[in-house]
């Protein structure tokens, strides 16, 4: 009997695991669709007062001029924010680091940023910022892809009250059932 079972567990194992991999599927990011960018290049990251320890790294998206001059100061005139969003990353670390966009992706309203960032050989010193224009999109989330690894996720803030609404919903239905 413990044979039968044995065999049977190993037997179920094995056409389960064989038929979970056939059916989860994994997107390439070449197969989304493409969106047009520009790299952003002589934005300083403005908050002088932020000296962190560590290698640290801020990831951020924006949708109007405001934000962006806080963080990053007067626009220069190559940014247009009623047709176009701004993805940044800033980077506090010890080498000199260039980002540079390998493609922007866009995918059941998730914007995928696939950078590479390589240490150079630089004088200059941290934070080195990151900084890519793309059209305007509606959109849930920005996918940072560094290197091939994604690295960080930013939910919009109307995203996470979408997500809270549903969570609070689903909690008042199981407390009802109870």
């Amino acid at each position: 009997m413990k044979k039968i079972f044995f065999t049977l567990s190993i037997f179920c194992l094995f056409v389960g695991s064989t038929f979970l991999s056939s059916c989860v599927s994994f997107t390439s990011y070449d197969s989304l669709e493409r969106l047009a960018f520009a790299d952003l290049s002589g934005y300083e990251y403005q908050n002088k007062d932020y000296k962190p320890t560590n290698d640290t790294t801020r990831f951020m998206y924006f949708t109007e001029k405001e934000s962006f001059e806080a963080a990053f100061g007067k626009i220069k005139g190559d940014i247009d924010f009623s047709q176009q969003i701004v993805v940044a990353v800033v980077k506090y670390e010890k080498n000199p680091t260039q980002i540079t966009t390998q493609h922007i992706t866009y995918e059941q309203n998730e914007i995928i940023w696939l950078y590479e960032d390589v240490d150079i050989t630089s004088k200059a010193t941290s934070p080195f910022v990151g900084m890519t224009l793309i059209e305007k999109k509606d959109f849930d989330q920005v996918v940072f892809v560094e290197n091939g690894k994604t690295v960080y996720i930013i939910s919009t803030p109307e995203s996470q009250e979408r997500q809270k609404k549903k969570l609070e919903e689903t909690f008042d239905r199981k407390e009802q059932e109870k």
